[in-house]
């Protein structure tokens, strides 16, 4: 029996401004891994990471702004204190070295999804996804070294754009696109990420008939409780980009 491989902690920034030429008036910033890169090369991911030894550090709540229980329950309490303040610890720093942007704080992070890498996969990471406003004057761009390009992205656009553009996107980012999509506006999305349940997600891979396909909890095929709204699979279609179909 082949070992499964434990998932890293990590996180990952979606940056956000509004935006009322976007159909879900706002955008998030998104970068362009290199074609280098050991996971995911040529992939338009948000920018983030994995948890480093440093972000464990003792001065992280100083450097953060936010004491440890203020970070665990910013969680909602599906991690302790510390690893609560390593995820946002990572994320300001990531966020820094990937896209030249500087925090001044981690007050205004909301996490508001958890996805784990399927098990059948050699290289995993348990992600958080932390929501986070542009500072005033921020300009992000990306480093040439771990992501190659950057821009603005309007979800809804890259929802219906999805296999017919030249953006590579994970089952998780399109399935955090199409979850941004879904708000008329960014006031919206943040008042329900400050309060929506955020249960771990993981999904189990099979190829059929469909292709390749990615269940999520609340598939009648992955016999789990639905752990958050919206359609239950994520299919590879033939032209390369993702379809969704709900199967309960």
């Amino acid at each position: 029996m082949t070992d499964v491989a434990l998932p890293r902690p990590a996180a990952t920034i979606v940056l956000h401004r509004p935006d009322p030429s976007a159909r879900c008036g706002f955008r998030v910033f998104m970068v362009r891994r290199s074609m280098e890169s050991r996971f995911m090369p040529g992939a338009h991911v948000f920018p983030g990471g994995a948890v480093d030894e440093g972000d464990w550090g003792s001065g992280t709540q100083q450097r953060l702004g936010v004491v440890t229980e203020e970070a665990q329950q910013r969680f909602r309490g599906e991690v302790d204190g510390v690893t609560a303040l390593g995820l946002l610890a990572a994320g300001v720093r990531e966020l820094h070295e990937e896209a030249g942007l500087e925090l001044a704080d981690a007050c205004g992070l909301v996490p508001f999804a958890h996805w784990i890498t399927p098990s059948s996969e050699p290289r995993r990471f348990d992600t958080w996804f932390l929501a986070s406003p542009l500072p005033e004057g921020g300009a992000p761009g990306h480093d040439d070294f771990e992501v190659h390009d950057s821009r603005w992205i309007d979800p809804a656009e890259a929802v219906a754009d999805n296999g017919r553009g030249d953006m590579l996107l994970a089952p998780p980012t399109f399935h955090t696109l199409w979850d941004l999509s879904r708000f008329g506006s960014l006031d919206a999305f943040l008042a329900d990420a400050r309060q929506r349940p955020i249960p771990p997600v993981q999904p189990r891979m099979r190829s059929d008939e469909l292709g390749l396909t990615f269940l999520l909890p609340g598939d009648r095929d992955y016999q789990e409780p639905a752990s958050m709204p919206g359609p239950t699979r994520i299919i590879l279609g033939t032209g390369g980009g993702w379809l969704m179909q709900e199967c309960r």
